[in-house]
């Protein structure tokens, strides 16, 4: 359950649309090939469970989307040993990321969040940042880039077929599986697939979800003059922009005139690739939009461009649905919660449910409790409705931020203009690009494979995280002496930290030899530091690096504990063809 980083292997496989028939039933069909249905894949897939991604689109996607990777999901792409490769493909090590705030683009600057090029973030948290206590400091790169890396890791895994260019048309279950049916989109030809799960990781409009009659609860779109309504992306390329720009080098540029308001990120200085978002007025349509007259607006003056693809978005939401399974069923990403964008938190939340699911399923596949799964809507819900409602007060705070005609006045009445807006943003503008706490202080208390000992977890608070060794958060990152993380020394499933020496380890791997549960015991070595951050003798660490006990080396029954935290202890049970496990006992 997990995936060590020497397992990496890169192997190129068939994406083609032609279905070929599995040489084993799958035991997870996966509607959707996005980032979270590519990173559920790879959790099933080094597990060795038989699984199937089909994506309606014809091949990957050519725009830019979900242009920043937190932390969390880049300890989550190391753990697949992946994310050193993805920092090749972002901007370059030693680029600013800082954001600016603009008159116009070529105007008056009137306010900066400055944050760290990618190399210094990364020498800054190998130094011990404070407050970013992670191996993986977040990082700036779209969606587009991400893509073909998790499909390649997918695909590396035998039992992973991904099939581009087929939709979803029926979803039926009963006790003893659930049928996908699906089209192919060029040529209308139908296949059923029966398999044990289905998962719909098919976006905000998702077929499953509909499909099982689930809603969406929450913000259905707030209406403001901006970030509240119908947004417009443009990919585009611009070779002489960076050229003549007058400020510091920006990551991403945020224009306050209200006849240009707007966003627009860099994606690449080297191709000088842009990605620019601005609100439609009412009644107006995408094609109706004269691109040249409003990048030239948006700028201060026209400049050379090439158009390389569009896309309509809905800002201002925050929906998050009523439940995330239905049987056999289960959603992940945006087909269960919708993001407005503030924060970038969408994609982050997708790949924590991935990687907070993918392990269950597969332990169920491969045997395990039934009732482990039962854990994942406990878990991940209460996530979602956090990191929406934050990225709701993002919205609403940049909608409320004072933006006049006279911002690009020079004189009396352009100061004053300037400095209202810039005393807004200097309230709340860096909260909503150093959010720690949300990255990686997502917390499952109350969950029932979380064995809680009478300590309170640190207060939730998106812009601070706190480490702990409180079950229910994530294990924290200490640096070993060997320059390793402590993340790098766990074990592919379940973890035992021998956090003080001393004790007889034998029952744990006696009980876990009896629960069938793969269990490594790894001993860092002994540090006083790390001994008062975890506060226990001993840490039982789960498949997603959550923390799911800590104890006593004495402790009487680790039997009831591995019961308990693989919810043997609920309901035992198999489920499916009980599949071999790809990592052995430790």
């Amino acid at each position: 359950m997990g995936v060590a980083a020497k397992d990496v292997q890169f192997t190129a496989g068939d994406t083609s649309p032609t279905m070929t028939t599995m040489s084993v039933r799958p035991a997870v069909m996966i509607v959707g090939g996005g980032p979270a249905g590519l990173l559920l894949a790879c959790e099933l897939g080094a597990r060795r469970v038989p699984v199937m991604v089909v994506e309606e689109r014809p091949a990957l996607m050519r725009h830019p989307k979900a242009n920043t990777q937190s932390a969390r999901c880049m300890e989550i792409y190391r753990r697949h040993g992946i994310s050193s490769r993805l920092r090749t493909l972002g901007l370059a090590p030693d680029r600013a990321t800082d954001v600016g705030y603009f008159s116009q683009l070529f105007g008056y600057e009137l306010h900066r969040v400055a944050l760290p090029s990618p190399a210094a973030a990364l020498a800054a948290v190998r130094d011990g940042d404070p407050r970013w206590p992670t191996p993986e400091p977040q990082f700036r790169i779209t969606q587009m880039s991400l893509e073909p890396v998790l499909l390649d890791r997918a695909l590396s895994f035998a039992s992973v077929q991904v099939r581009f260019g087929w939709k979803a048309v029926d979803v039926s279950q009963d006790e003893h599986g659930a049928t996908l049916t699906i089209e192919n989109t060029e040529d209308g030809t139908r296949r059923a697939i029966t398999a044990d799960y289905i998962v719909g990781c098919d976006g905000g409009r998702s077929f499953v979800r509909r499909s099982q009659g689930i809603r969406f609860l929450g913000e259905g779109g707030l209406e403001m003059e901006f970030l509240g309504g119908q947004m417009l992306a443009t990919y585009f390329r611009a070779p002489t922009l960076l050229k003549r720009f007058p400020h510091p080098d920006t990551w991403m540029h945020w224009i306050m005139h209200p006849a240009a308001r707007s966003i627009l990120l860099l994606l690449d200085a080297e191709k000088s690739e842009f990605l620019l978002h601005f609100q439609l007025k009412p009644n107006e349509k995408a094609e109706d939009i004269d691109f040249a007259a409003r990048l030239a607006g948006i700028i201060g003056e026209d400049l050379p461009h090439e158009i390389l693809s569009s896309a309509l978005w809905r800002a201002g939401v925050g929906l998050v649905a009523e439940h995330y399974r239905r049987g056999r069923c289960f959603l992940v990403g945006d087909a269960v919660h919708l993001f407005t964008p503030t924060g970038g938190f969408g994609l982050h939340t997708g790949i924590e449910d991935a990687f907070n699911l993918g392990w269950k399923l597969a332990a169920v596949c491969n045997g395990g409790a039934p009732a482990l799964l039962d854990s994942y809507e406990l878990e991940r819900l209460p996530i979602a409705k956090r990191n929406t409602g934050y990225a709701l007060k993002l919205a609403k705070a940049n909608g409320a931020c004072p933006v006049s005609a006279a911002l690009a006045e020079a004189g009396v009445a352009g100061d004053a203009a300037r400095a209202a807006t810039a005393a807004h943003l200097e309230k709340f503008a860096r909260w909503e690009f150093d959010t720690p706490g949300v990255q990686l202080g997502a917390r499952y208390d109350g969950s029932p494979i979380v064995i809680p000992d009478g300590a309170k977890g640190p207060e939730d608070s998106p812009t601070h995280y706190e480490p702990s060794g409180v079950p229910g958060g994530r294990l924290p990152n200490w640096w070993l002496p060997d320059g390793a993380s402590l993340f790098d020394a766990l074990g592919p499933e379940f973890t035992l930290v021998r956090v003080t020496a001393g004790g007889d380890d034998a029952r744990w791997r006696a009980a876990a030899d009896a629960a069938g549960v793969a269990l490594a015991i790894i001993e860092p070595p002994p540090d006083p530091g790390l001994a008062a951050l975890l506060g226990a003798e001993r840490v039982l660490v789960r498949p997603d690096q959550h923390i799911a006990w800590r104890g006593s080396a004495r402790e009487p029954d680790p039997g009831a504990i591995l019961r308990t935290v693989t919810g043997q202890a609920v309901q035992a049970g198999r489920c499916g063809q009980g599949h071999e496990m790809a990592f052995p006992k430790s």
